[in-house]
């Protein structure tokens, strides 16, 4: 028997493979021999599995009892699972097994039309009480071409009671519990005590707690949210790193839950993965998709890209592999996904995704000594929140600068700059929602929070219901191409916030 699977549709990874075909002919004068580039194989295996029980999973096809050892007259099948990537396309698929005597059955064969470029296919084979015992070999082809062997061992003999047993595959619902049990909610505090926004981590160790590291930027304090309800306080990180956005705290005397960390080089392109994602009301809910993308980023680390989206509450929060394991740490935005996009007309498409770091980056030393939140704050680590948004009723960064005698300054919002552009303008209304007096000022900073530059300060003094309007202007052509953060502030707080980029 035979059957194909594939694995949920994914619309963000497209790959394609050129091949290149070369005719031959004789013709006077033609040469009748060269050297040519050797064709590669156009069919890579995944992966292979053997069971005796399986069921399609999400999309997927699971083998229940992974194993390489069948027992007759106890088993009564195998059924042997690959799954392959190729380009694109209907494909032919086909099997053979060898058995221990070197005799050949060729198994049933089927066609299978591809929308993406991972796909798989299982076999069943019968076992009978006089199927030869030994080693047995299947080998799967696809168009022809060889796509991987699996072997396995049949033996006459009823199953040991203590026959070592491989861990099934856990179920969407165990996977779900087992993460649920092991995740935490993070809220930032302020010197008040307020908080100024969530996200989640979870525990790989007893204590030691994993999140992103933008779920503690701009903290106080972090108030910690067990499984269990229970509330607890902490100051202070183990360690982490910003740029790839991660960070591991350590919680003195807590035993939790914890989830595995898989292989880093084990996930590939294609693989299913779940996510717990954050509803409104604080409840927790699995998600599933693939991993579509895996992309380094100099500077910044590697990123894995899911197709699917998770509320900013789920930051920090595990992204797991099909066994329950952590593939990585939901997060990990790159500082050009907070320049804001610019739509002009309708022809433009997005393919929404969301973005993981990998657990592979991740350095957990539960002996490492702590540091508090205030030492990250002295060494320019975190970046102050918006907290004076109230005082704003209008900002935007434009082109050029005012001059006098000429036309007044573009309204135009413009976040994508060259430096031939020469300046940029920042323009904000301040509101008098009541009267209030302060001064205020623009800084621009890098996105390792490098202050490059600070505007002139300057006093305002508004009446309740009152606007008015300041500007800054700055050049760009002392910039590096990159990515920059402009911050308004009144008194000490930023009340208004935007980034943008300067090209070459």
């Amino acid at each position: 028997m035979a059957s194909s699977q594939a694995p949920i549709p994914c619309k963000a990874i497209l790959i394609v493979f050129i091949c290149g075909l070369i005719f031959s002919r004789a013709a006077n004068g033609a040469p009748q021999a060269g050297g040519v580039p050797a064709a590669g194989p156009q069919v890579r295996m995944v992966r292979s599995v053997a069971g005796t029980k399986g069921e399609a999973r999400g999309g997927n096809y699971v083998i229940l009892d992974p194993r390489t050892t069948f027992y007759v007259p106890d088993d009564r099948q195998v059924i042997v699972y690959f799954e392959w990537e190729a380009i694109k396309g209907t494909h032919h698929c086909e099997g053979s097994l060898k058995g221990p005597n070197g005799q050949l059955a060729v198994m049933s064969a089927f066609d299978y039309p591809a929308t993406q470029t991972k796909f798989g296919g299982f076999w069943t084979i019968p076992l009978l009480e006089n199927s030869p015992t030994g080693i047995w070999t299947f080998e799967s082809r696809v168009d022809g071409e060889s796509a991987g062997e699996l072997r396995f061992e049949i033996v006459s003999t009823k199953r040991p009671a203590d026959a070592v047993k491989e861990e099934p595959p856990p179920s969407p619902a165990e996977i779900y519990s087992r993460a649920v049990a092991a995740s935490v909610s993070i809220e930032r505090l302020d010197s008040r005590g307020q908080s100024m926004g969530e996200g989640s981590g979870f525990f790989v160790d007893d204590g030691l707690l994993v999140t992103a590291f933008r779920v503690i930027d701009g903290a106080q304090t972090l108030r910690i949210t067990l499984s269990d309800g229970s509330h607890l306080q902490s100051t202070e990180v183990v360690t982490w790193n910003r740029r790839q956005d991660w960070a591991i705290l350590k919680l003195a005397g807590v035993k939790s839950a914890k989830l595995r960390k898989a292989e880093s080089a084990s996930v590939a392109v294609g693989d299913h993965c779940y996510w717990l994602d954050k509803k409104t009301d604080g409840g927790r809910v699995i998600s599933d998709g693939q991993i579509v993308g895996k992309e380094p980023h100099e500077g910044w680390g590697e990123r894995f890209s899911i197709s699917g989206l998770f509320n900013s509450s789920a930051t920090g929060g595990p992204a797991l592999n099909e066994r329950g394991e952590v593939l990585g740490i939901l997060g990990g935005a790159l500082p050009e996904s907070f320049v804001p996009s610019m739509i002009r007309g309708s022809q433009s498409t997005f393919t929404m995704t969301g973005s993981v770091v990998p657990v592979g980056l991740i350095s957990a030393n539960g002996s490492a000594g702590q540091t508090s939140l205030q030492a990250l704050w002295s060494a320019g680590q975190f970046t102050a929140p918006v907290t004076a948004a109230r005082y704003v009723s209008f900002g935007m960064i434009t082109q050029g600068k005012p001059q006098k005698g000429k036309a007044s300054l573009s309204r135009e919002m413009k976040v994508d700059f060259t430096r031939q552009d020469e300046a940029a303008t920042i323009l904000i209304a301040f509101q008098g929602i009541e009267g209030w007096k302060n001064t205020v000022q623009l800084r621009i900073s890098d996105v390792d929070n490098h202050i490059l530059s600070n505007g002139e300060p300057l006093k305002l003094s508004l009446r309740s219901g009152e606007v008015q309007e300041r500007i800054w202007s700055f050049a760009l052509t002392p910039m590096h191409p990159g990515i920059y953060r402009a911050d308004v502030f009144v008194g000490e707080a930023v009340a208004w916030r935007e980034y943008f980029r300067v090209r070459e």
